[in-house]
Formats: C-alpha cells, structure tokens, sequence
C-alpha cells in the first residue's frame, strides 16, 4: 500500500527555515504520511502511481502540504500567515478553488454513459412459446402424423 508520494528531501528543502539539517527524517515522513491521507479523503483515491496523470501535481501538493504541517507544528505562530496561505492555495478559499479542487475535476472527465436499454424478444422455440409459428424440416413423407404409426 502507498503511504505518500513525495519526496522526502523534497519536503526538507521546503521547510529548511523550519527544521535543521539534523532533523529525522522518520518526522519529515511522518507528515507526508498525514498530507498523503489528507489528499487520498479529499480525491477518494488512495492508490496513486506514477503512471497517473496528476501525479506529478500531487508530488508537489502533498510536499506543499507536509511542509505547511511542520511548519504549523515546529514553526509555531511566526509562520501562521506561510501556513495559512498554503492551506489556502491547496483547499481553496470561499472566493476561489484549491489545487485539489482542480485535480478532482479533471478527475471526472469521463464520457457519461449513455442510456442502455435492454431489448426483450420472445422466444421463438414452440417449447418456449406456443404462440410462436412451428414449422417440420422434416420431409412430409417422414412425419407419424400425416402417415400414420410406423410400427
């Protein structure tokens, strides 16, 4: 199962004014576990490869994100307004929608299944249907009925 997509130096780099060089990196992966599962409530998917088209857009997402929560976390108040402006631009804001929002969309552009209906035809075996027309294959000269028992 995938736990995160970023790139853990990546998110290093990101919050480098936040953590010093010495710092874990079992935190740094720590909060790209929590941004992975953030994005995976917010996409309802939770299985994303490389071969996915967003996925590159995500990397950065969530690395954005794990930075804004060691930020939040080790930063404490003085990076409030860096922290804020991240949630803002990943989850949007009540007068624009986030990155998410966007990847959500593209998402959904799958072609609308078109209206399927099912065709009933009755059954045209006289064992099935005994209102459907019956005809022998049979020469006449073959069938009982016309001559008789062939006892």
């Amino acid at each position: 199962m995938v736990e995160y997509i970023s790139v853990t130096q990546d998110v290093r780099e990101l919050a480098s004014s936040v953590i010093s060089a010495q710092f874990p990196d079992g935190e740094i992966v720590e909060e790209q576990k929590a941004a992975y599962g953030v994005i995976a409530v917010w996409t309802h998917k939770n299985d994303w490869d490389n071969n996915d088209f967003e996925f590159v857009a995500l990397q950065k997402i969530e690395a954005q994100l794990a930075k804004a929560y060691i930020m939040e976390h080790y930063g404490g108040p003085t990076y409030n307004n860096v922290v804020q402006s991240t949630y803002d631009n990943i989850f949007g804001t009540t007068a624009k929608k986030g990155q998410l929002d966007k990847i959500i969309e593209n998402m959904q552009t799958t072609v609308d299944d078109t209206e399927e209906s099912v065709t009933r035809t009755d059954y045209q075996s006289p064992n099935l249907n005994p209102d459907a027309e019956w005809s022998s294959k049979l020469s006449q000269s073959l069938r009982s009925d016309i001559i008789g028992n062939l006892e």
